[in-house]
């Protein structure tokens, strides 16, 4: 407890009991927990978003406290990113706070000017692909649709999708985004999409009594969009070589592969 004693001129001197038992032990390294309690949204930051930076505070902040505004020593005390990070983008591009602006959020790149103007450096491969295969996508600038670094909008931002209930999921898997018009998709693809732009084509399929029915659109048209395949692809030699003589063009009879003609059905 303090005492107290008078002083010559009237006033009272806080006298303090000094305890050596206090400062007789070094003192543990704060956990995160304890930083935590003092910095929560840093904590938050780290604990939703910090990637590879989620580990002990004290691997960055050797110093900490020791901010003096008349000093102005903020920067000094900061830790530098090239203490871990050995110019991971190339000499050219120093600046990491300009894209990495929270590093308690490091994966978390907001879209800026020096960003967007910077996306060929490290990603190629989209720049060649919208360059080679020209489409409309090769007229939208990148940050037009990746708002921010890693972030990949879903197609129905600006597509309305082919079908009611169409899974996003489902886009990609027929248009490449760097390059939509080279369309290619699996044999099981369903036919109602191919439906939505081949309408008549799709009509008549739908209303057949042939066997290509039975047949998914893909199975035909495998290989790429506008495909046409050859009847021999399945139909191997359907006829003797007098006929195929004579009639070398399989639709000078079958009239419509999508609805070919069929005789009445056997009893």
């Amino acid at each position: 407890m303090a005492a107290f004693a008078a002083e010559g001129n009237g006033k009272l001197k806080v006298q303090i009991p000094t305890d050596p038992q206090l400062y007789s032990k070094a003192p543990q390294p704060l956990t995160v927990e304890q930083c935590a309690q003092c910095h929560p949204s840093v904590f938050q930051n780290i604990k939703e978003n910090g990637g590879k930076h989620r580990f002990d505070c004290q691997r960055c902040h050797s110093t900490f406290h020791v901010y003096n505004p008349k000093k102005g020593n903020y920067d000094a005390i900061m830790p530098k990113c090239d203490a871990c990070h050995d110019q991971p983008h190339g000499a050219k591009v120093t600046d990491c706070l300009s894209c990495h602006a929270n590093p308690h959020t490091p994966r978390k790149v907001a879209m800026s000017a020096t960003l967007a103007n910077a996306c060929t450096q490290c990603h190629q491969g989209p720049q060649e692909q919208l360059t080679k295969f020209p489409s409309k996508h090769s007229k939208v600038a990148c940050s037009i649709c990746h708002t921010g670094h890693g972030m990949k909008p879903s197609c129905f931002n600006c597509h309305k999708p082919h079908l009611a209930g169409q899974e996003v999921t489902t886009c990609t898997t027929c248009h490449p985004v760097h390059r939509p018009l080279q369309v290619t998709y699996p044999d099981d693809t369903a036919a109602a999409l191919c439906g939505v732009c081949h309408t008549k084509v799709y009509g008549t399929w739908q209303k057949t009594a042939s066997k290509h029915a039975t047949v998914n659109c893909a199975r035909c048209h495998h290989t790429k969009h506008k495909y046409k395949p050859e009847c021999t692809e399945c139909h191997a030699a359907p006829h003797s070589a007098g006929i195929l003589s004579r009639y070398p063009k399989c639709l000078s009879c079958h009239l419509d592969v999508h609805d070919l003609p069929v005789g009445p059905k056997k009893k």
